[in-house]
């Protein structure tokens, strides 16, 4: 693709137009083709696009490479591109948070840390983050072969408070102490009326839920069930294995304490027993869903 249509369809998109140089370096990485592929969806008419366009962009712009060889990134282009274009605002925005050394600066990094985006600080010991000093406030809870990270998180387009529901599988060989594979997780996004599903879900109100068509590609799923005595949380994308874990009844009190934090900053004028109320009216009408007995 020439130059000049390069520069074109990123100006149709709003975006900066790349040097010449930035394009040779992109060509040479394996995120070219994805950057192609990305500029002919776009113009095709495909919008959703312009969101992989933004992040590539943004990879290649000088103060963001600056302030990665800053803190340690030694990842190659083509690898913060695909970093990049799956993470997208929570990536910048860490990245602005330890730039502008604002209060979470030492989250930002960790989380930086671990996409392999960033080196621990020399000198210093690996210390816990507070969980009131995130880029988002966000917990683990680990399986026998796999993990989950449930993390607050807006919705791009209404900015409405939501939750994200990650997934990594364990590593191989990683000994007594297990290791999970984050850098390539499953993440799902909930809408805030899959919030409130999830919410009777996790409070016995209902046996079952299917989230499906997540993601750019709409070719990731969410699916929850429960089983009496835990509740088994399964992440599924096209093409790659699924992410089971089984959560205890007392591990998805922080889920439930989560999800009423994210829903109550949407309608700040209603109270949780509103929320309650709210649930129990949604169970009421969903015949699709199995309503688990008084």
């Amino acid at each position: 693709m020439k130059l000049s249509e390069i520069t074109s369809i990123l100006a149709e998109a709003s975006l900066p137009a790349l040097s010449r140089d930035q394009l040779l370096e992109l060509a040479g990485s394996g995120g070219g083709k994805r950057f192609e592929a990305a500029l002919i969806a776009f113009a095709a008419g495909e919008r959703q696009a312009r969101d992989e366009l933004e992040a590539t962009v943004r990879v290649l712009d000088a103060k963001t490479r600056a302030a990665l060889q800053r803190i340690g990134g030694q990842l190659a282009v083509d690898q913060l591109v695909a970093l990049a274009c799956r993470e997208q605002r929570r990536f910048f925005n860490a990245i602005d948070a330890i730039e502008s050394r604002s209060a979470r600066a030492a989250a930002a990094r960790s989380y930086l840390v671990e996409l392999g985006a960033a080196a621990l600080p020399v000198a210093a010991a690996p210390t816990p983050v507070p969980a009131a000093d995130p880029p988002y406030y966000s917990f683990k809870i680990f399986g026998s072969a796999a993990a989950l990270c449930i993390a607050e998180a807006t919705t791009q387009a209404e900015r409405k408070h939501t939750i994200n529901v990650e997934g990594a599988v364990a590593l191989a060989g990683g000994g007594a102490r297990k290791a999970f594979d984050w850098p390539n997780k499953i993440v799902v996004q909930l809408t805030v009326q899959e919030a409130y599903q999830m919410l009777a879900l996790l409070e016995n109100k209902i046996r079952s839920l299917r989230f499906d068509g997540h993601g750019r590609a709409h070719d990731k799923s969410l699916q929850i069930e429960f089983q009496d005595s835990h509740y088994f949380f399964r992440l599924i994308q096209r093409g790659r294995a699924a992410v089971a874990v089984q959560v205890r009844a007392v591990d998805s009190l922080q889920i439930v304490s989560l999800l009423y934090k994210q829903l109550l900053r949407n309608d700040p004028h209603l109270r949780i027993e509103d929320i309650r109320a709210m649930v129990d009216r949604m169970v009421g009408m969903a015949a699709p869903y199995s309503v688990k007995p008084a």
